[in-house]
């Protein structure tokens, strides 16, 4: 399966562990029978490896990617964040803040001038600029917020390029 190496626990992964991450980014709906005979291992094998997979945090977790469209969310909308404070306290606490909100879908702790990036999933214009007003901008550590409205998603959810 997998061994770890060196003093900070990361898991070398071999050929089977490989196609199994490959095939899950592309299709987690597939059963473990029909991911087994893709790697050509047992249905217990691969069911194993995927477990202790899930088990060591490589795979962090299984979703379904539904349409924003067909759900009645189409509104997507880039926010950049500036905080007034820099404290690794206030950074935390922001963080936490954002996994709170529904409507958050990405929160990403940048370097620059900017402190974070946000993926806003709305119903339209509206609800994001009430999502500002109540909710992201009602925060005291918030000092500048610049959003850019989506027109077109081009790539998305892009699977991590993995090899062995």
């Amino acid at each position: 399966m997998y061994a770890f190496h060196n003093n900070r626990q990361k898991p070398v992964l071999d050929e089977t562990d490989v196609k199994i991450l490959n095939i899950l980014q592309q299709r987690a709906d597939m059963s473990f029978t029909d991911i087994a005979a893709k790697v050509f291992r047992s249905h217990t094998n691969a069911t194993n490896r995927i477990r202790k997979m899930q088990n060591s945090g490589i795979i962090k977790k299984i979703v379904a990617v539904l349409d924003r469209q067909l759900v009645g969310r189409p509104t997507l909308v880039v926010t950049m964040v500036k905080l007034n404070n820099h404290s690794a306290i206030t950074l935390r606490n922001f963080a936490a803040q954002m996994n709170l909100l529904d409507e958050v879908q990405f929160c990403l702790h940048l370097s620059g001038e900017y402190d974070f990036l946000l993926q806003v999933t709305l119903r339209d214009p509206q609800e994001y600029e009430e999502f500002l007003d109540s909710k992201l901008c009602a925060l005291p550590v918030v000092e500048k917020v610049q959003s850019s409205f989506v027109l077109r998603e081009c790539k998305t959810l892009a699977a991590l390029p993995l090899v062995v």
